[in-house]
């Protein structure tokens, strides 16, 4: 039996979000080291550049790196939310009708209530960040926290394992910020960006359950319709060919176990099947 370990957008997530913690400390370092005048203008970089300050010019770069590492951050959960509207993705029609709405904010709602998925401290800090982003990208906003996130982190505020999970956070500086609108220190992006990691990838785990894996499959196939791995499996002998498939599934976030439930499993016969259309579309 094959099982889909994770739904296959979890790695376009991480591509997203992964390196933006280290992307960000490496424009600060930067920005330090112009700061220090340790850092100049090469002439190779053929652009002009001569701030009246250069300590004010630092300090608000550093603001708008912040800012910007925070939006890319929020926008990396809309890019995963927007695969969920499309197959192989199986919802309820009211589901799919909130999954089509533009607010972030709604959609994570929906598809975390849908999960059945606690309430803890990463869920109201990514929605805490999604209210912040917004204020702080769209002008007019002043979106405030849902009082049950807010409350969350009040009354985490205490907990022994908050400064080590988060990089030393400091939760009441952290509302405190968020609600004068000010831009977020660097480690309140670094654990809103963690997370949102955190929160997605245990939605991933729940999500996977929500695919119609043989339509999944197919839609593997006909990606990989013009590539090499799909011509050898359907050139193969009768005898190899299964077993060259299940191999391409496996490397396509598939994994092996041993189960007699077949509910969200794939046996041989449900490979044979799918490989049957598969080859049936290349004639």
């Amino acid at each position: 039996m094959l099982k889909l370990n994770e739904t296959g957008r979890l790695k376009h997530f991480k591509n997203l979000l992964g390196q933006n913690n280290h992307y960000l400390i490496t424009i600060l370092i930067g920005l330090e080291g112009v700061r220090l005048r340790k850092v100049s203008k090469d002439e190779s970089f053929n652009v002009k550049w001569n701030p009246k300050s250069i300590e004010d010019s630092v300090t608000r770069s550093r603001r708008f790196a912040r800012n910007a590492g925070l939006s890319w951050a929020i926008d990396s959960i809309d890019s995963y939310l927007g695969f969920l509207k499309k197959d192989p993705f199986s919802f309820p029609k009211d589901i799919q009708d909130k999954l089509s709405e533009r607010s972030i904010y709604c959609r994570l709602k929906t598809i975390t209530d849908f999960c059945k998925y606690s309430t803890n401290l990463s869920l109201a800090i990514v929605h805490l960040g999604i209210q912040w982003r917004n204020n702080l990208i769209h002008y007019h906003a002043d979106n405030e926290l849902e009082a049950k996130y807010r409350n969350f982190i009040e009354k985490s505020i205490n907990a022994p394992d908050v400064s080590n999970r988060f990089c030393s956070l400091d939760l009441k500086d952290l509302l405190s910020h968020f609600d004068k609108k000010e831009s977020p220190k660097f480690k309140e992006v670094a654990s809103i960006i963690q997370s949102i990691h955190d929160v997605i990838t245990e939605l991933d785990k729940i999500l996977v359950n929500s695919i119609d894996l043989k339509k999944y499959c197919l839609k593997l196939g006909k990606m990989n319709d013009n590539t090499n791995a799909i011509r050898n499996i359907l050139a193969s002998n009768p005898s190899k060919k299964m077993k060259k498939f299940k191999q391409f599934l496996l490397n396509n976030d598939f994994i092996e176990v041993e189960s007699e439930v077949s509910k969200g499993l794939l046996s041989d016969c449900d490979l044979e099947e799918i490989l049957t259309i598969i080859a049936s579309k290349r004639i």
